[in-house]
């Protein structure tokens, strides 16, 4: 069996890159998809990434500086879920009432960017990254509702839809292994585990020093082993369900074709024994209709 070089950035998440001394690897990657400088000031704590050791969730939550010393909160996620749409729009509703406590002014909600690594189809689309605001448009004029330049400057943003989440949805099979920038380099690595010489990315190189697989532990070895066998089982699992589900509503789909066919035909008077041969139903369901 082939050595691994690198772990998986899921596995990452829980183990590694929550350590300050790590800190690095996940900024290069923020800083590469925000296309500015960010800073990492603290992983924060949450109902949904306090026991990372049971893998219940790849969820990440982090206190970041941007180029402008905003603070913003950035939840990275990576999981597998045919829910996916409503998991990150609780996520980051979570985030934002766990951040504001009670008696706080509505001024200080923070601003959430989620960052979601997707390893399965989601939606259709041709592009393999994907970028969500909130705007407000007029019904009638068609309009981008704007800011007036009091509100700018006591909410500290110069656009409505910097005051709400944001959502990237990076969908990593989609990537065609073409690294044309800096960004792309990072999704390389995210979907084939390899760093190429020539990478320039922030944080590439710290990553692949991090995430040797050479450089865990046996105990954390064992672990990462485990979990992988665990991820592809629950992987598995849920393309069966999938496969099922489709595999039954095709099903009902045919059976329902069946039963409108055999009411058209005795309608038209055609025995019910030709009816059978036709849809292959039962005389009693032919008789039934």
């Amino acid at each position: 069996m082939k050595t691994r070089q690198y772990v998986s950035f899921d596995w990452a998440m829980k183990r590694l890159l929550r350590s300050k001394a790590n800190f690095g690897v996940l900024a290069g990657f923020l800083s590469e998809l925000l296309r500015e400088n960010i800073t990492i000031l603290e992983v924060l704590e949450s109902e949904a990434n306090k026991d990372f050791k049971k893998h219940k969730k790849n969820v990440l939550d982090l206190k970041v500086k941007n180029s402008r010393d905003e603070i913003i909160i950035i939840e990275v996620q990576y999981d597998r879920d045919y829910s996916f749409f409503h998991r990150i729009l609780w996520g980051t509703s979570r985030v934002v009432t766990e951040h504001l406590h009670e008696g706080d002014d509505y001024f200080r909600v923070q601003k959430v960017i989620s960052v979601n690594l997707i390893y399965f189809d989601l939606g259709e689309g041709e592009d393999y990254i994907y970028h969500g605001v909130t705007s407000f448009r007029g019904i009638h004029k068609n309009d981008v509702l704007r800011l007036r330049a009091n509100e700018k400057k006591d909410l500290g943003k110069d656009s409505v839809h910097k005051i709400f989440p944001e959502y990237y949805l990076i969908k990593i099979n989609r990537f065609d292994d073409l690294a044309k920038d800096t960004l792309d380099e990072w999704i390389y690595f995210l979907k084939n585990e390899e760093i190429k010489p020539e990478f320039t990315a922030q944080g590439l190189q710290e990553a692949g020093r991090v995430l040797a697989y050479t450089k865990l532990n046996k105990e954390e070895q064992i672990d990462y082993n485990n979990y992988i066998d665990t991820r592809r089982r629950r992987d598995s699992e849920l393309r069966t369900k999938f496969s099922e589900g489709l595999e039954e509503g095709l099903e009902k789909g045919l059976k329902k074709g069946r039963l409108e066919t055999a009411r058209s035909m005795k309608k038209e008077g055609i025995p019910g024994e030709i009816i059978q041969r036709c849809t292959g139903l039962s005389l009693d369901e032919i008789n039934g209709l």
